[in-house]
């Protein structure tokens, strides 16, 4: 009976001690967190190496509008809830910049989104995410798995600023596991998205794709500088119910059978309106707050960054 309660006694510590399954990690937050500390030093130690790309030749090759790749073909197999986050946790890449910023004279590692799309080290991303931040005085492109290991972006393979995509080159010392690219997708069925939304490492998101939009990205001032006469770019834009913000942009919107079908590119918000001055009653007493009635999680659909890829 001795033996029968110490071995319960020890099961139960067990399951105390790791609440998770074997190789699910836990994000540390709260106070004392500094999560991109250590990614920053490395950044830096690789920049003072002179191994990292810097913004100006990074901008001068995103000039470039193909790239021949492989890409992996596409899988067919339903995986399990856990296979499907675990593909793409490993996918996952988080993309952007080690900077001097010119506001307060610190380095600063700014990153968002992206996704391994072959093993040899190519990865997706979103065009915003590798645009030089504001305050930047002198920057360069990083990428970071979620084991917390830098990556140098060696090169811009191609980028498209009118629809929002970009596909990098890192250099990696293991494969890459890459998400293969799928067209066969419809609404009503299930997307997921492994993202890092306002910081919060990790974010492992469900939905369904609600309907496709053909829309332009670029801003009207934007448009304004192009040629006269240019035909304004409209990418193909996967509506979703997925949730995601601000630091999942790049990150890939994967179907049941680990494909990446496009990446998180914009939320758009629709809040209520204020009354029209005529209709309130006392203009001194009242007072209305806008509220939010929903929420857009808009992603660019996988058919763009196959745009950008020529077949070897």
């Amino acid at each position: 009976m001795k033996h029968a309660c110490a071995l319960l006694i020890l099961l139960v510590s067990a399951r105390m001690a790791c609440a998770q399954a074997p190789g699910v990690p836990v994000y540390s937050e709260g106070r004392g967190a500094r999560p991109n500390a250590v990614l920053t030093d490395q950044a830096k130690k690789l920049q003072a190496a002179s191994e990292l790309l810097s913004m100006t030749k990074a901008l001068e090759q995103a000039q470039r509008t193909q790239c021949v790749i492989a890409l992996p073909a596409a899988d067919s197999k339903p995986l399990s809830p856990r296979e499907r986050w675990q593909r793409a946790r490993m996918a996952h890449l988080r993309v952007g910049q080690l900077y001097l910023c010119s506001k307060c004279d610190k380095w600063h590692l700014d990153l968002s989104g992206g996704y391994a799309l072959t093993a040899d080290g190519t990865v997706a991303t979103c065009a915003h995410v590798i645009a030089p931040p504001p305050s930047m005085k002198e920057g360069w492109l990083v990428a970071a798995t979620e084991d917390d290991v830098i990556l140098p972006v060696i090169e811009v393979l191609a980028c498209n600023a009118a629809t929002d995509c970009a596909i990098l080159r890192v250099k990696s010392d293991r494969p890459l596991t890459p998400l293969p690219l799928s067209l066969d997708v419809s609404p009503g069925d299930a997307v997921w998205c492994f993202s890092d939304p306002g910081g919060k490492r990790g974010y492992f998101s469900e939905g369904i794709v609600s309907r496709f939009v053909k829309r332009p990205f670029m801003t009207k001032k934007e448009a304004g500088k192009l040629p006269e006469g240019t035909e304004l770019p409209k990418p193909v834009w996967l509506e979703t119910t997925t949730d995601w913000a601000p630091g999942s942009s790049g990150s890939a919107l994967v179907d049941q059978f680990g494909n990446a079908v496009g990446h998180v590119s914009e939320i758009q918000t629709v809040l209520e309106e204020s009354l029209p001055a005529r209709k309130r009653k006392n203009e001194a007493t009242v007072s209305q707050q806008l509220g939010t009635q929903i929420v857009f999680h808009q992603a660019i659909g996988a058919v763009e960054i196959l745009a950008l890829v020529k077949k070897p």
